[in-house]
């Protein structure tokens, strides 16, 4: 119960009704006591009773240590209860996270007496360098987790003074000391500042070691290993039963193994996995696929297949794999492919219907429920979109919209290779001759135009080009604040253009 038999916070003796309860009953026991020596005995034995334990908003409080003066009576269990015997000592009550209290207990008529500890509360904000909130950073203090909200606020109740330890997917992790005492403490976080290149499955398998090395002696700090490339073929060693029932699985190298010497030699791991641009699934799983009703067969256009973005088992078959993924050893998977197939007749059809919406929040809530599924794995979730879509206001007719697919990853990749833009982007007549205009253009527009705080960390051009021109591009992204990696198909990297380390 919460009313007249609540006691009051803090030590001593218990005021107001309950108190006038219990000098009542002190008198009737005196007065009894007289009549017992008396020759009457006319009160029985007080009866154990329950001790309550709750926070200061009811809720209860589970492993409170309740101790008298010489010995502990135990520690709450469910719903913060706890079977104790009658008793006048002076009671001691503290758990993790809340203010310690003394009481003086008196056994309720009831047999149920409650008592309220007052939970300790870490407040705060989380912001970046620039003072943007940052949402979804996870704030761990004792027993205490709480998340930022929009705004980058916090309220950790429960909170045990000590480290606290700040995280958010693919950012740095901040820690510090709280003392325990009021106001608000702001937290400043910072991206982790990848630099990293592709590693293709079949450069996993024959040397891996070598993008070990080269991370040893340049200015490297993250791998990007295939997981799943456009042939659709899953490159590790999976065991979701799909992989195996699509004949999908190409098994060339283990990935916890790569995980391992990853985290020996403190490199950040990416894994990209090509979503819903699949020619095995599409044609082992045709009800998953992207229909065309004129062939009445899975949709294809220049040797491409698509799955379904709007399609719950398409999506689901992704998901998995990035789950087995992340759970060996990953710090982030990167989803490619994460659109609509980009040239489409008439006659294709979709499970939801293709209007710019459906699409956009087809892209957006897949990426979403990544998010949900790999974030308690400890992995970020990062997404590659075409470059143009950093200036585009549009979808591109393929689903990715800057503004939804900012807000839905934790990482954004734009792949800006200047090879593919037209002529007359940005005003250049041949945009490949000219990289880092092309770049600065595309991340100036881009950056400008985010809906929320996500890492941009684009791809950069690394075939077709000089180390001068590879390095031309490094230097801009890095003048906008930015990590980056370098894209080569066969993963024949551009060494030159590495500063040593």
């Amino acid at each position: 119960m919460f009313c007249s038999g609540r006691p009051s916070v803090g030590s001593g003796r218990l005021r107001g009704p309950v108190a006038r309860r219990t000098q009542f009953r002190l008198l009737v026991v005196i007065t009894l006591g007289w009549l017992t020596w008396a020759g009457w005995t006319l009160l029985e034995d007080p009866q154990p009773f329950t001790l309550r334990v709750v926070d200061d908003v009811g809720d209860p409080v589970v492993n409170a240590v309740v101790a008298a003066q010489s010995r502990q009576l135990g520690i709450t269990g469910t719903e913060g209860l706890l079977d104790v015997d009658p008793s006048g000592e002076l009671i001691e009550i503290s758990a993790p996270g809340h203010v310690s209290a003394t009481f003086t207990i008196t056994p309720p008529d009831d047999g149920l007496f409650d008592v309220v500890l007052k939970a300790r509360v870490l407040r705060g904000k989380v912001v970046d360098s620039d003072g943007r909130p940052i949402e979804g950073a996870t704030v761990v203090a004792g027993p205490a987790r709480a998340r930022s909200d929009e705004q980058g606020r916090f309220a950790a109740r429960g909170a045990e003074p000590g480290p606290v330890v700040v995280g958010r997917p693919a950012w740095e992790p901040v820690e510090f000391e709280w003392s325990g005492g009021p106001g608000e403490k702001e937290i400043v976080m910072e991206p982790i500042m990848v630099k990293a290149v592709h590693i293709s499955g079949e450069a996993v398998e024959e040397r891996f070691e070598t993008f070990v090395e080269m991370a040893a002696s340049t200015e490297l700090n993250a791998l990007m290993v295939d997981l799943k490339e456009e042939s659709g073929q899953v490159l590790y060693e999976s065991e979701v039963p799909e992989v195996a029932e699509y004949s999908a699985d190409a098994g060339l190298y283990d990935l916890a193994a790569v995980a391992e010497v990853a985290e020996q030699n403190d490199l950040y791991l990416i894994g990209r996995l090509v979503t819903f641009q699949d020619p095995i699934a599409a044609r082992a799983n045709p009800e998953m696929a992207v229909w065309d009703e004129e062939t009445q067969a899975p949709f294809t256009s220049r040797d491409q297949y698509f799955l379904d973005p709007t399609d719950p088992v398409a999506r689901a078959y992704a998901l998995d794999i990035a789950a087995e993924a992340c759970a060996l050893g990953l710090d982030e998977v990167q989803f490619d492919y994460v659109r609509f197939p980009d040239a489409r007749p008439e006659s294709v059809r979709f499970d939801a219907g293709v209007t710019i919406d459906i699409r956009a929040e087809a892209i957006r809530s897949f990426l979403g429920e990544a998010r949900s599924l790999l974030h308690p794995l400890g992995c970020a979730v990062a997404v590659d979109v075409f470059g143009f879509v950093t200036t585009a206001t549009d979808d591109g007719g393929i689903g990715q919209r800057w503004e939804d697919i900012t807000s839905a990853a934790d990482v954004v990749s734009p792949m800006v290779y200047p090879s593919h833009y037209d002529p007359g982007w940005y005003g250049l007549e041949s945009p490949n001759e000219h990289p880092h205009v092309v770049v600065d253009r595309a991340l100036a527009d881009g950056m400008a135009r985010m809906s929320s705080r996500v890492v941009v960390r684009p791809w950069l051009q690394d075939f077709g080009y000089s180390a001068a021109q590879v390095r031309a591009q490094v230097e801009v992204a890095e003048k906008h604040g930015l990590g980056w990696m370098l894209w080569n198909a066969t993963s024949e990297v551009t060494v030159g253009a590495l500063e040593a380390d």
